[in-house]
């Protein structure tokens, strides 16, 4: 499916490097990344909640991958019936955190690009944004947006590259291979982004099958 948006967007005029494949952090979805990638596609891995899917994605070369720390937050909170934390301790900002240490200490180029904000204590809608400050990348949407654009706070540099290396005290995974046993084997030990990956893919799912009935329901539709 991927190659076949490739060429259609090929045969419009539209050059592979303009276009990014959306593939979900399962292994299956990992391994199709490394392929594509190979073949000048680049991929995102999203739908990631864990350590091991993003250094899965990054050994597998993927351009870059999509964390949610908001949700991370969300399981961390049903679990633990915590209800506030304090930014640098929230467990969606030490997870992306250690993601982005790691890659960085290890040569990786796959972009860290975290979405999907929650407040770490209520009241602070832009906690975890200004806690993740430095990161490659971000998607932060408009109404927050208007929130940063509104302050007059400085916003200190929380993570780079230089300090990151030394920060990180992770052995490399699989000496910079992953195989699938130790993926899933990393997978069943992280009860958050097993739940939270399945929930995410059933969310897929269910937006896509909602598409296609609209798609099938309009007039011009030919089967």
């Amino acid at each position: 499916r991927a190659r076949h948006i490739i060429q259609m967007y090929e045969e419009a005029g539209v050059g592979k490097d303009r276009v990014l494949i959306k593939l979900a952090g399962t292994w299956e979805g990992i391994k199709c990344c490394e392929v594509l990638q190979k073949e000048g596609v680049n991929c995102n891995i999203t739908v990631v909640f864990g350590f091991a899917q993003a250094v899965a994605a990054a050994q597998a070369g993927a351009t870059l991958i999509s964390p949610f720390p908001g949700r991370v937050l969300d399981w961390a909170k049903r679990a633990t019936g915590q209800e506030s934390w304090e930014p640098s301790t929230d467990p969606g900002v030490v997870e992306v955190t250690r993601m982005y240490n790691y890659f960085k200490k290890y040569g990786h180029d796959t972009i860290v690009m975290p979405a999907s904000w929650r407040p770490s204590r209520p009241d602070h809608p832009v906690d975890e944004i200004l806690a993740l400050a430095g990161t490659d990348r971000m998607t932060i949407p408009p109404n927050l947006l208007d929130i940063l654009a509104q302050s007059d706070e400085p916003v200190p540099r929380q993570l780079s590259p230089e300090a990151a290396a030394a920060a990180c005290s992770e052995e490399e995974v699989c000496g910079g291979q992953m195989d699938e046993k130790t993926y899933r084997f990393m997978m069943n030990a992280d009860a958050c982004a097993t739940e939270k990956m399945a929930e995410g893919l059933r969310a897929f799912i269910k937006d896509t099958d909602t598409l296609e009935t609209v798609i099938r329901a309009h007039p011009g539709w030919s089967s």
